[in-house]
């Protein structure tokens, strides 16, 4: 466990002593703060209609987290789908291109916490990127106060953050994978966007299908399994679901760094 602490926190001190990633953070949350003031504009339109128009049944549906958290958690999953390849770009493919992960093999230090170390590192910096984004909701939460509508339901922003999280740690998890088959960052990059855009777009190829195969569709799209989470409810299969991706991606990097011992 020790090493992998270590690891861990020399990744993390590299990656935080770089500029890619506070480029990174910076068009995090400025994109993210773009969405947010775009939902919050429509949601005030909508509730100056319903007002003006004396709508009180509708007015008396609307709700910040419904209408703004949800759709803004919905929006995140495609910049991580972008930036968190990025993120992992690194991790393994400059270790080989400059030859410094033949170094790291000779010390007392097993592949598997040398992957488990450079992947806490990668986890731990996609939860900073996304903490930033926690700004938001507290916003609404602090001036919707006196609102007439609900301003903020925490126990499914917390549930919508948790599903954000295990998604963004998947998405990791397979972004180092595509960093250890390649000496190219940019190839990593490639790689790993392909398989995460993938696995955005797969639900929708469910429309068009019935039965079994629409089962299967939306069992791999990696969206169609955040969907409770953002609506509040915790399942057992998202949860399976995501746990299997990132222990799938976690053993195929485990077996290509594995192979490198032995070349």
């Amino acid at each position: 466990m020790g090493s992998i602490i270590a690891i861990a926190a020399k990744e993390l001190r590299v990656s935080l002593t770089t500029w890619t990633s506070y480029i990174l953070f910076g068009a995090f949350i400025l994109i993210s703060a773009f969405f947010f003031q775009q939902l919050v504009a429509e949601f005030q339109m909508q509730a100056m209609q319903f007002q003006q128009y004396q709508y009180r049944e509708y007015l008396s549906r609307l709700n910040a987290t419904d209408f703004i958290v949800a759709p803004l958690m919905s929006n995140l999953t495609v910049f991580f789908v972008f930036l968190l390849p990025i993120s992992t770009m690194r991790l393994f493919a400059e270790e080989k291109r400059s030859k410094t992960l033949e170094l790291l093999m000779t010390v007392p230090v097993r592949p598997i916490e040398i992957v488990l170390g450079k992947y806490l590192a990668a986890v731990v910096l996609m939860l900073m990127m996304l903490g930033f984004t926690l700004i938001f909701p507290a916003i609404l939460s602090f001036y919707g106060q006196s609102a007439e509508v609900s301003p903020v339901d925490w126990q499914t922003v917390t549930t919508a953050y948790l599903g954000l999280a295990l998604m963004g740690a998947a998405c990791v998890a397979i972004g180092l994978f595509a960093s250890s088959v390649t000496e190219s960052q940019i190839v990593a990059v490639i790689i790993s966007f392909a398989a995460l855009l993938m696995l955005y777009v797969i639900g929708m190829a469910a429309r068009g299908e019935q039965g079994y195969w629409e089962s299967i569709l939306l069992y791999l799209s990696m969206t169609h399994h955040l969907e409770s989470f953002v609506r509040g409810t915790i399942r057992s299969v998202d949860l399976a679901y995501y746990a299997s991706l990132i222990f799938l991606s976690l053993f195929f990097t485990w077996r290509v760094v594995e192979a490198e011992r032995w070349r």
